[in-house]
């Protein structure tokens, strides 16, 4: 009987030392801040990085509405008015030969609801003074948008180029 009470009266002094605790408090999990866009300085202004990767995007564009008057400039009309929207995505990252640019010009011309076109302006990769891809000659690559018209009015080509530039020369 003496082993029996003790092995009680251990089960009881080991019963109320252990202390009676309440259920915790619900807490949820707050998440971590994630910087989504994180800005890319390297290529100059614009430019942010694609999560995930070390590559850098820009994306710029324009939008152009013009209204033209005069004899019959609309068909049955003295004025037409059109629409034109432009997107340019440019993406770069570093290679051992210097940055690898890759460039896609998306155009939206509209007229009116039902005559409206879409074309791929410019489309090519830089890389070394190399370009190689569809873009405008050296006679039409200004600001102004439109052909010149120097032998050919056709001057967006699939080409191939070299050019080196040199500094302060």
């Amino acid at each position: 009987m003496n082993i029996r009470m003790v092995l009680l009266a251990s089960a009881a002094a080991f019963a109320a030392s252990t202390p009676v605790l309440a259920a915790d408090a619900i807490v949820a999990a707050e998440p971590e801040p994630v910087e989504y866009v994180r800005v890319c300085d390297a290529y100059g202004t614009g430019y942010f990085y694609i999560p995930g990767t070390e590559t850098c995007l820009k994306i710029e564009g324009y939008i152009r509405f013009q209204v033209n008057v005069g004899e019959d400039v609309g068909g049955d009309s003295d004025w037409d008015a059109v629409t034109r929207g432009q997107v340019q995505f440019t993406a770069k990252s570093d290679t051992e030969y210097g940055p690898l640019t890759g460039v896609i010009v998306m155009q939206f011309n509209a007229d009116n609801a039902s005559t409206q076109e879409a074309k791929l302006d410019s489309a090519y990769l830089d890389i070394a003074g190399f370009r190689a891809g569809l873009f405008y000659s050296w006679w039409d690559d200004g600001l102004s948008g439109e052909t010149d018209d120097i032998g050919s009015v056709e001057t967006l080509h699939n080409s191939i180029r070299y050019q080196y530039e040199s500094g302060d020369f």
